[in-house]
């Protein structure tokens, strides 16, 4: 089932539409063809390139694989009903069956029309190689209706024998002179067999036999070539996956390369602006340090000049400094006599100091300052 509920999906990717009939539901069921037995069974006796009448619009699934398996050249799906004739065509164009022509059969004067965005096109069909009639089809007479072509054609019929009316059918088969080459399930396939003469039964009995014999190998051969083509079908999957895989492991590993080339290519960018950066201070840093050595240089010559000059002053005044050097070393001479001179006379101070001291505190001047004190007060006294 697909993610479209409104759709079947079978086991070869054909996507049909999901209808309300026993067809639909079965193929929902199995996810696969409808009556897929019988289409391998039956699809040796359709003949390459062959041109075939679906006379039930239900069995789109088998158009589809007509086309896809069968070798079928194109594949005329009749249907009356303008709804399922829309529901029948989308499926075709859908799984991008080109060679699916729907047709809307007027079986009482045989004329077949194609609607085309609701445009009315007369068509008028191949001759048939293969009729396939469902039960259905049959009961309804539509392959009756047909009996001129069938008459002048001679196509292969696929019949359904579970109708009511198919002994009627087969009457009319025979004397047709058509014969059954295959049943399968009420399933039936006939071929046209032109009339013979009795004397060579026996040969044409062998010749069936033979006939018999190769299809029978002709199956088993178309069996073997489906198996081999689906075996190399699954190698050519595995390969693919594995292909894929490699694509996907070499773009992940190129993604991952460009982006490595990115980054270094960022890096390099990165280093170039750094480089530059460097250089552009290396420069200034050059230039800082020019201007600082021309600073110097000039300081230098400045220093240079300046020390001439002091030493020049120096020189002339060398006799000034010698002179006032020697005046100095004589005040310094004088300075040392007169501290010498100040000690001696610091310490007789000192001396007479405390020898007044001692005089002082004796008890004679005692007496004599208190005597002093009271003459004082009374010649103060006698001044008032």
């Amino acid at each position: 089932m697909t993610k479209n509920n409104g759709l079947v999906k079978l086991s070869d990717n054909v996507k049909l539409y999901r209808r309300k009939d026993p067809i639909a539901m079965e193929m929902a069921r199995t996810k696969d063809y409808y009556q897929k037995s019988i289409l391998e069974a039956f699809v040796a006796y359709v003949p390459e390139q062959a041109v075939i009448y679906e006379m039930d619009g239900r069995f789109v699934s088998h158009a589809i694989y007509f086309l896809k398996y069968g070798r079928a050249r194109q594949v005329y799906l009749f249907e009356t009903n303008r709804t399922k004739y829309k529901e029948a065509r989308n499926d075709a164009h859908r799984n991008h069956m080109t060679g699916i022509e729907c047709l809307q059969p007027e079986w009482e004067t045989n004329k077949f029309v194609r609607r085309d965005k609701e445009e009315l096109i007369h068509v008028t069909p191949r001759s048939a190689d293969v009729i396939h009639a469902s039960k259905a089809v049959i009961e309804a007479g539509a392959l009756q209706k047909l009996a001129a072509h069938v008459e002048q054609h001679k196509p292969v019929l696929w019949l359904d024998t579970s109708s009511h009316n198919f002994a009627e059918m087969e009457k009319w088969l025979e004397s047709l002179h058509y014969q059954v080459q295959k049943e399968q399930d009420y399933q039936a396939i006939y071929v046209y067999q032109a009339t013979q003469e009795p004397g060579a039964e026996e040969e044409n009995e062998l010749e069936a036999k033979l006939l018999e014999r190769l299809e029978t190998y002709k199956r088993q051969i178309e069996q073997l070539q489906r198996e081999y083509e689906q075996q190399i079908a699954q190698m050519q999957a595995e390969q693919t996956k594995k292909i894929v895989a490699v694509e996907t492991e070499h773009r992940a590993v190129v993604a991952k390369w460009e982006e490595e080339a990115k980054k270094q290519a960022d890096l390099a960018k990165q280093n170039e602006q750094k480089n530059k950066q460097s250089q552009k201070e290396t420069r200034e840093a050059r230039q800082v340090v020019q201007h600082i050595s021309d600073a110097l240089n000039a300081e230098k010559a400045i220093n240079h000049d300046l020390n001439k000059r002091i030493f020049a002053l120096l020189a002339e005044e060398k006799p000034v400094l010698l002179t006032m050097e020697k005046r100095q070393t004589e005040q310094q001479k004088e300075l040392s006599a007169l501290r010498y001179e100040n000690r001696k006379l610091t310490r007789n101070l000192t001396i007479a100091t405390e020898k007044y001291q001692r005089l002082n505190d004796t008890k004679v001047i005692r007496v004599m300052r208190k005597y002093w004190n009271f003459k004082k007060k009374r010649r103060l006294r006698n001044d008032t």
